[in-house]
Formats: structure tokens, C-alpha cells, sequence
């Protein structure tokens, strides 16, 4: 071969250059096996393609030729599995066999000279032996030769699989949570991004705002007649500075049926930010109580009579312990990687929440029993066995006592459920609480006490759980409490003046 002719051959192969491993494997591959012959014979509208095919980073292939002789890219590989590298200089319809009746008619389109694009279609291929369903982005692109011919087709594709069922697991996950939040008794909402655009309402928030279809928009597209009563702000300064905000008896103007007049209302309530992965706030979380009449009743007793405000006072405590109470649930629970644990977390410290409030209820919110409160918070816990006995005093908690207490023993039985002594076939808990010491230095002593179950060791880190009994439930008792992480059970012990609980002289036992 002369100069001049070897030199023409490798100018007629320079489209070739780089492309990776692809493009090794193309400038190696025996194209004279092939319909498409030499690439030195290649006409001008193929060479470009592959050339800007094996020059880009996004995946790619092209079909050419009656038989539709498939070239792709390095990107476009790992779309083949297990065809690659058999794939190469193979025709479409043998390479993509599995899924060409869904494909097949897209290919002819496109050598029929109708481009397609779709942003998500779904296939069924045979990858790894077994059927997968898979996920693409691609346009398919008409090709023609010198004589404005159909010559082959060029197509941009992108694998959206794990973007696709990543998608759906979240949507799956967001309708259980909407699903939890629906049967909540008091109002809650989602809202997300600075806009804060509302993703998320229970039956209770509908209610409030007379049952408006307000999902997918802002605040103030969907509530314009709270303008100007600084609800918009408060939203717009939580998710800016990430502080809580809680709202005691708050004046509201809202209308509660459509197309009705505006009402005056009272409301409980907390804006609390919520965060993603990186740390970042999204959004917002709405909880809270319509205490309209509560305040109202609380506006009318001040008119008439100077004095109960101790009742009113009472009333407003109260109901301010429970939304502090569900807003430290939620800022502990809502948050974390798994929001499967997540939501069952919340659900069983909401579970055990409005147990108390049953019993608090029943007793119109003046005392509630301590033996009441013990078994209620135990129930969803017991084993079938007899491995939990309960003896004490009949003892009358305050309120916030009783709240306290209910989710102190939740969060010690779910621990020993998992970890501790109930975990085991033979371990139990003995729960017990008494007075001792002289009238002057009269203790209550209430002790929670594992055995038979898994060794203990001491956790690395301090939980939500840990954090209510250490210091929640110490402050409403006005005691202490200690935790014993012994090799033998955990052992829980809280200490207070016999002045802060109430007692009768008839012991309660059970086995």
C-alpha cells in the first residue's frame, strides 16, 4: 500500500477515535462480519453519529441498516448487563428479544421517519435470568442517508429505574403517614419548601378550614382570609431561622364552611421545622387543638366572676403540656432515614398518649389512678405468659404526672420487648411502688425492675426515651430518677417527696 493510501484509510477511520472501552472495542470489532462492512466503507451520516456517540458521556446506540445493526457507548453499557459486549454489531430485535414487542414498534416509528421521546417507560427485561422491571428516558431519532433515506436511527437514553422505585417507595410511605396522621384527634398538616405548600392534612385540619381542597397549594393561596393576622410570618420566620413556635389561645379569622362568614376562633397550636437528609429545612409540621370554646368559656368566667382564672390558667396549662408533649414525640420521631421505624415510633408514643388521656378524661381531667395508668400503658407490651406483675398503693396522679408516667412505662416495656427481659422466654418485670421513711422525711418510691432476660450493657448513646424518664418524668414528679443498666436487668427508680403524689390505705397487687 502506498503512503497516500495508507493515509487515506486512517483519515477514513479517524471518527473512531477515543470512546473508551467502546471505542477500543469498536475499532477492533470484525465489522466485515457484519451488513455494515468496514468502517473505512461507512457512509458520512454513520460516521458522524458514532463519532459524537462515542465522544459523549450520556449513554447512547444507534441502529443501522435493514437489519438495524446496533454501536453504542460506553455509557449506554451497563444498560445491556449481561448482552454487553455480545451486544455489539448484533441486531436491535436479537439483542433486545425480551422486550421488543413493547420496543419494536417505537424502532419501526423511527424507521418509518417518526421520532419518539418519553420521559419514563416501563420494560420488563430478562436481566440476571429472571424478569426486572426496569425504567427508561430516551428519544429515538430518525436517521437519513444522501438520498433523504431512512438509513438507521440514534437515540439518547437514560436508566431512571432506581430514581422510579425509589419514587414509589416514598409515595408508599407518605400515604401510610397520611394514613396515621388522618385519625389523630387534633388538627395536623405538612407543609413543604418556603412557599409552604401543604403536602399533607388530617381530618381534623380539613374540618377547621371548612373542608377546602387546599393540596399542592401555599398557605396563602389556599387560606387568603388569615392575611394580615401574622400566620403567613410566623410560617416564613420558622422555616428561615428553624426556631418552634407555639401558639396559646391565638385569635384566629376563619371561615369553618365555604363560602361562609369569617368566625372568630381560638387556637393551640405549634409550627415545627422539619429537616432532610442534608440537614436542611423542607418544611413544616402543623399540630395542634381548636380551643374555642375553652376560651371563650375562659373569656366569659373573667367577665363574671374575677376569681376560677385559676380555672382558665388550669385549662390552658393543661392543654399546653399535651401539645408540648406531642410536639417533643414528633421532633424526636420524625426524623431519621427510615420513616417506616419512624411512623410505627410515633404511632405506638401517640398510642400510649391518648391512653392517659382516656384515663384522664373519665376522671373530667381532675386525677387519674396510677394503677390505671400503669396497666393502660402496658397493654399493647404483655406477653402472653404471666411475666409482668404490678403491686402498689391506690395512688391519684395530677395531669402531667399521669401523661408523664404513661410514656415513661411505653418506652421502658417497648425497650424490654426489644432488648431486655420481655425479649427473652423466661425473663419478667416486677413494678412496684410505696411510701417510706418517717412523716417528716416521707419518700414515694416507684421502681421498675428486669430479670431473666438478655445481659444488659449500658447504651452508647442517650435516646428520646431515656431522655422522658431522666428528666421529664423527674421534673412532673419533682424527684429523681436513676437508671441501672446491671449485667443481671435494668432497674429504673424514681425518688420524690410523698407531698407530691396522693395516697390510700388500700394496697393494689397483681401477679
Amino acid at each position: 500500500m502506498t503512503t497516500d493510501a495508507a493515509h487515506r484509510v486512517v483519515s477514513n477511520t479517524a471518527f473512531l477515535a477515543g470512546g473508551g472501552a467502546l471505542g477500543e472495542l469498536i475499532r477492533s470489532y470484525d465489522w466485515a462480519s457484519t451488513p455494515l462492512g468496514v468502517p473505512s466503507t461507512w457512509p458520512g451520516s454513520l460516521r458522524t453519529l458514532v463519532q459524537v456517540m462515542l465522544t459523549s458521556q450520556q449513554p447512547m446506540f444507534i441502529a443501522w441498516g435493514p437489519e438495524r445493526t446496533m454501536l453504542y457507548n460506553d455509557g449506554y453499557a451497563p444498560m445491556c448487563t449481561n448482552r454487553h459486549p455480545w451486544a455489539l454489531g448484533k441486531p436491535f430485535a436479537e439483542v433486545w428479544s425480551d422486550i421488543i414487542q413493547d420496543v419494536g414498534p417505537i424502532m419501526d416509528a423511527a424507521y418509518a421517519g417518526t421520532p419518539t421521546y418519553m420521559d419514563d417507560i416501563e420494560f420488563q427485561m430478562t436481566r440476571n435470568g429472571r424478569p426486572t422491571e426496569t425504567h427508561f428516558s430516551f428519544g429515538y431519532t430518525p436517521v437519513h442517508d444522501e438520498t433523504d433515506q431512512v438509513a438507521g436511527m440514534f437515540c439518547t437514553a437514560l436508566e431512571i429505574t432506581s430514581e422510579v422505585i425509589a419514587g414509589r417507595h416514598r409515595r408508599q410511605e407518605l400515604d401510610r403517614l397520611r394514613t396515621l396522621l388522618e385519625q389523630a384527634p387534633s388538627f395536623m398538616a405538612v407543609l413543604t419548601g418556603p412557599e409552604h405548600r401543604f403536602e399533607i392534612t388530617n381530618a381534623a385540619y380539613r374540618q377547621l378550614i371548612g373542608h377546602r381542597d387546599i393540596i399542592g397549594k401555599t398557605v396563602r393561596e389556599a387560606l387568603p382570609d388569615i392575611e394580615g393576622q401574622g400566620f403567613y410570618e410566623l410560617l416564613d420566620k420558622v422555616f428561615t431561622t428553624g426556631e418552634i413556635f407555639v401558639g396559646r389561645g391565638m385569635k384566629i379569622e376563619l371561615q369553618h364552611t365555604p363560602g361562609g362568614p369569617v368566625e372568630n376562633g381560638y387556637l393551640n397550636f405549634i409550627y415545627q421545622p422539619m429537616y432532610d437528609e442534608a440537614g436542611e429545612i423542607s418544611g413544616i409540621f402543623v399540630e395542634g387543638g381548636d380551643v374555642t370554646d375553652l376560651k371563650k368559656a375562659e373569656l366569659a368566667l373573667m367577665e363574671s366572676i374575677a376569681t376560677q382564672e385559676v380555672l382558665a390558667g388550669e385549662l390552658q396549662h393543661r392543654i399546653k403540656n399535651s401539645l408540648a408533649m406531642v410536639a417533643a414525640i414528633a421532633a424526636q420521631t420524625l426524623r431519621g432515614e427510615d420513616i417506616a421505624d419512624r411512623r410505627l415510633l410515633f404511632n405506638s408514643r401517640l398510642s400510649a398518649l391518648a391512653t392517659a388521656h382516656d384515663i384522664l378524661t373519665n376522671s373530667t381531667w381532675t386525677t387519674a389512678s396510677l394503677r390505671e395508668v400503669v396497666d393502660g400503658a402496658l397493654l399493647p407490651h404483655l406477653p402472653s405468659e404471666n411475666r409482668v406483675s404490678v403491686q402498689g398503693r391506690d395512688i391519684d396522679l395530677n395531669p402531667k404526672q399521669a401523661l408523664s408516667m404513661a410514656l415513661a412505662i411505653h418506652e421502658l416495656a417497648t425497650n424490654a420487648a426489644k432488648y431486655g427481659a420481655l425479649s427473652a422466654p423466661y425473663g419478667s418485670v416486677s413494678i412496684s411502688w410505696d411510701f417510706s421513711g418517717l412523716a417528716d422525711e416521707r419518700k414515694f418510691v416507684f421502681t421498675w425492675a428486669e430479670s431473666g432476660g438478655p445481659q444488659v450493657s449500658e447504651p452508647s448513646r442517650t435516646g428520646f426515651g431515656s431522655r422522658l424518664i431522666t428528666k421529664v418524668l423527674a421534673s412532673d414528679f419533682g424527684g429523681q430518677v436513676g437508671i441501672d443498666y446491671a449485667p443481671q436487668g435494668v432497674r429504673c427508680v424514681l425518688e420524690t417527696d410523698a407531698a407530691s403524689v396522693t395516697a390510700s390505705k388500700t394496697p393494689s397487687k397483681k401477679g
